[in-house]
């Protein structure tokens, strides 16, 4: 399994939690199989980390994500301020 991890800067908080309900969720590239959000509102950054079951998928939903950068405002989403590509090597649940 791999993790793309989308790092964000500002952006509206509140409304991506609008956005993250069924009526209202934009729709996700084909092949990723479940999305995290992480927010530090104190140092207002935001992780999009989004799991793919192969690179390969990981690399063909770029040209979504760049979709759905036009799509959503940045007034929203926040500024883009980096993209990585890493492997999953534990993910388990205690």
């Amino acid at each position: 399994m791999y993790a793309r991890v989308a790092t964000f800067e500002g952006g509206d908080t509140e409304r991506l939690r609008e956005m993250s309900g069924p009526e209202s969720r934009p729709a996700m590239p084909e092949g990723m199989r479940r999305v995290l959000v992480l927010n530090d509102e104190d140092g207002g950054r935001r992780l999009f980390v989004a799991f793919f079951d192969s690179r390969e998928a990981v690399d063909a939903a770029e040209e979504h994500f760049e979709r759905m950068g036009d799509e959503i405002p940045e007034s929203v989403r926040g500024r883009r301020l980096s993209v990585d590509v890493y492997e999953v090597v534990a993910d388990e649940e205690v």
